[in-house]
Parts: structure tokens; sequence; C-alpha cells
């Protein structure tokens, strides 16, 4: 059984809108969220600025304004408003004393006891723990393209960022690992690439900055869109179209971005090198653009920043 670092353990949550120590933070056992995977949640980081003696949240009403459209689809009533979502982030910031780079899980999720239909009663929870940058993003990774296929919009959509969609992600996970692989990409049934476990593929070709479309059965990515922005504002040639396996195999770049991985680069896919097999110059060029910004370090988009207070 994994342990948590002690370290990352957080000292405080929020269950259903009251400050908690973490270890009182529990749940039914026999509520849906659980039984039927009746939950949703959201994934924000916090980057500490040193200079600024400052936590910034990265992109928090972006992150909530999904939260609110996955809680809609699933049909939950009573959901928590996002300003109320905000305001116990912030606390549960200031509650752990957080002076670091860190990473926020907010859920909701059927409480209580209920059948695979229930819609109430709603729980939230709020969690903030500690989150270094993984090796990954400067080391780079070696990827293979899984035998699992994405999940389809008409049966489990992958924009909604609900837990049941992540079955998938495990199942995809699980076979990556066992071919001892740090990552998989997931192909559509067309054959086309969607996405990894808990990430967005892009790549490189013609000095082109290439990543699958919104209807490829992706999650609406918010580093996603992110990147796309960073990219053009940088003078780079952007496209979003299907892109098919063995494009891989030809691209010169390949990395792999999410909230949680930030940026990471794919040295190989399916043991065939990716260019060079070394991270590419313009991965680490957005890398380091995508790293000044969440840091609070360039002006100009210091509107995705929320000083935790």
């Amino acid at each position: 059984m994994a342990k948590v670092p002690a370290g990352d353990m957080p000292e405080y949550a929020i269950l259903n809108g009251n400050l908690l120590p973490f270890g009182e933070a529990r749940v039914s056992i026999m509520a849906p969220g659980l039984t039927f995977a009746a939950a949703v949640f959201e994934g924000i980081r916090a980057y500490w600025n040193d200079e600024d003696e400052a936590l910034y949240l990265f992109r928090m009403q972006e992150h909530l304004d999904r939260l609110q459209f996955s809680m809609r689809v699933v049909e939950f009533d009573d959901p928590p408003a996002s300003d109320t979502i905000a305001a116990q982030i912030q606390e549960v910031i200031k509650a752990n004393g957080m002076r670091e780079d860190c990473y926020i899980r907010a859920q909701v999720f059927i409480d209580e006891w209920g059948d695979i239909a229930a819609t109430g009663p709603t729980g939230s929870s709020v969690i903030v723990r500690r989150r270094p940058r993984q090796p990954g993003v400067a080391a780079g990774k070696h990827f293979v393209v899984s035998s699992w296929r994405r999940i389809e919009d008409d049966a489990s959509p992958a924009r909604i960022k609900a837990t049941g969609n992540y079955l998938n992600s495990r199942l995809v996970s699980l076979e990556a690992s066992r071919q001892g692989a740090g990552g998989a990409i997931i192909l559509n049934r067309d054959g086309t690439v969607s996405e990894g476990p808990s990430g967005c593929v892009f790549m490189v070709r013609d000095a082109t900055l290439i990543t699958p479309p919104v209807t490829a059965g992706i999650l609406e990515s918010v580093t996603r869109a992110t990147l796309l922005t960073l990219a053009a504002d940088l003078g780079i040639d952007t496209v979003e179209r299907p892109i098919g396996r063995t494009e891989l195999y030809l691209a010169s770049e390949v990395f792999y971005c999410g909230t949680g991985q930030e940026i990471v680069p794919i040295l190989s896919v399916d043991k065939k090198a990716v260019g060079s097999g070394e991270p590419g110059a313009m991965t680490r060029q957005l890398q380091g653009v995508y790293d000044a910004v969440v840091h609070g370090r360039e002006q100009k988009y210091m509107k995705w920043l929320t000083p935790a207070l």
C-alpha cells in the first residue's frame, strides 16, 4: 500500500463547508460518490513566488467554471457556487500555512446513501497538499501508445472531469507501468490521438505546434488552452487537428501537459526516439515561459493568477 510522505499530508481539510483535521474528513461508505462514482472534481495548482512572498493560484476561475459545467451535466442538487468553493480554497490554504508550490483538489459528490440516479444530498471537499515539480519535467519520460481506447463522448464524456472517467485512465496507466514506460497515449476508436491518462498531448512537426481538437475525446484542459495562448504570443504557429499514431514517430518533439504534470517532454513513443531523443527546443521554450507565468514573473499574464490571502 502506497504511503503519503509525512510532509505531503495536509493538517486540515474542508468537508461540506467545515474546516476539520484531515484525519476527521470522512464520508459514508455507501455514499453514491463512492459506490456509483457520482463525483466530479478539479485539480488546481498554486505557486510560491519568493520575491513577492506570495502564493498564486493559477487560473482558478477557469477550473471552477469547468467544475460548474461538470456538476450541471451529472445533475447535482444545490451544487456549491464557485464563490463558495473559492473561499474554501483560500481558507484551507491559510489553515495549512502553505508557503510553497502546492496542489488543491476540490471535489463535489453525492453524499450519505442513495441509488445510482441519486442527485442529492450534495457533499463537497477541498484539500491542499504540497506538490513540488516532478522529475519528469526536467528529464522527460518514455511513453507508449496504449491498447486501451479512449472513452466516447456519447458514453462517458471525457470533457466532464468525473471520477468515473478515470477508470479508463487507470487501466491505461497500469498497462504503461507493466511495460516499463513513464506514461501512455490513448487513441480514439478511429485510431487518432486523444490524450493521456491525465494530460494532453502536443507534437511539433515542421516548426508547427499541433494538438488534437477538443472533439478528440479530451478533457478541455486549462493547461492546453494556456499553452496555445502562450505559443501564439511567442509567434509559434499552432494547429488543432487530428493526429495519426504514426505521426508521433515523425514528430521532432512531443510533450505531455496538465495541471499536475505541467509540461513533460516525451523522449520516445513505443521505443522509437522522438527527434533526437532529448527534450526539444520548443518544449524547453514553453516550459520556461510557463514557469515564469505561473510564478507571477510575467506581468502580462497576471490576470490568470489569484493571490492566496
